[in-house]
């Protein structure tokens, strides 16, 4: 399926999206108070929020996972300082309009970008994202007049996407082969390998070799067979190089301490050895 980005609208802002804001972990958040929709709608519910006119979430939702997919420019995160005074401020045109802009504007960003969430495929959170819009568009029409109607209120609706549709893959494969490059051409991945063909007996070390050796083979096989959301999900282990070059610290670590043993043990009975030569030579 073919889809076009939907027509944005100018804003003073510029990349509004923040990965971190998100409706789980804004403290306006009401989970408290739960409305559960029902015609249409049924299956669906939605959280309270203090600073929202109409006194919801700007979404509906499917399970509280999508609370991540969801945030507004009333958003606050749980250590920051409430502003006083935050209710009223805005008009309820001015509010609604706002949020759902902002829906469309995410809706674009992750269809040309992809979600910067991993547990499903970006067509997943896009149509979240698409019933989320349509929730806001009929909060407008019981709302508001329709003068008051916002501009962005007349975008088409985004369509629907297919479920395995993912953004950009030609450099979600790019950035796959690169890092899985890196990652075997690493000085603690070759450290690894040699030291697993050389452990004759299979013990909790080799259990979490196995972790650093899964990695290579998932990614090859995402590569291969045009996986993408599972390259998506690999390419997020960041950290694995530096518990990769931990992990060999602390083998070799394990190892001089068993040498050192051995090598005290040894010199032990070397030292017996001569006493007892020394007293029958007297």
């Amino acid at each position: 399926m073919t889809m076009a980005p939907v027509r944005r609208h100018s804003r003073k802002e510029a990349g509004i999206f923040v990965e971190r804001h998100s409706c789980r972990t804004c403290r306006n958040l009401e989970q408290g108070r739960k409305e559960v929709m029902e015609g249409r709608l049924k299956g669906r519910y939605r959280y309270g929020c203090s600073s929202q006119g109409s006194g919801y979430v700007c979404g509906f939702l499917a399970g509280d996972e999508d609370l991540e997919t969801l945030f507004c420019n009333l958003w606050h995160g749980q250590s920051e300082r409430k502003p006083e005074k935050q209710k009223g401020k805005q008009k309820p045109e001015t509010e609604l309009g706002e949020n759902l802009q902002e829906l469309f504007d995410r809706w674009n960003e992750w269809y040309l970008r992809g979600c910067p969430e991993d547990r499903a495929t970006d067509g997943v959170y896009l149509n979240r994202l698409r019933l989320a819009i349509k929730g806001l568009v009929e909060r407008i029409e019981e709302t508001l007049e329709e003068t008051q109607y916002p501009e962005c209120y007349y975008s088409p609706l985004p369509p629907e996407a297919a479920e395995d549709y993912m953004a950009d893959t030609d450099s979600l494969v790019k950035s796959a082969e690169r890092a899985l490059y890196q990652y075997m051409n690493s000085p603690d991945y070759l450290w690894l390998e040699t030291f697993v063909k050389e452990q004759s007996v299979k013990g909790k070390r080799d259990q979490k070799a196995a972790v650093f050796l899964d990695h290579v083979r998932a990614l090859e096989e995402a590569i291969s067979q045009n996986q993408f959301l599972r390259m998506k999900q690999e390419l997020r282990q960041e950290g694995l190089l530096a518990e990769l070059a931990k992990y060999r610290r602390t083998v070799s670590e394990k190892g001089n301490k068993a040498s050192g043993r051995n090598s005290r043990k040894g010199r032990k009975g070397i030292s017996g050895q001569f006493t007892l030569f020394g007293e029958k030579a007297s």
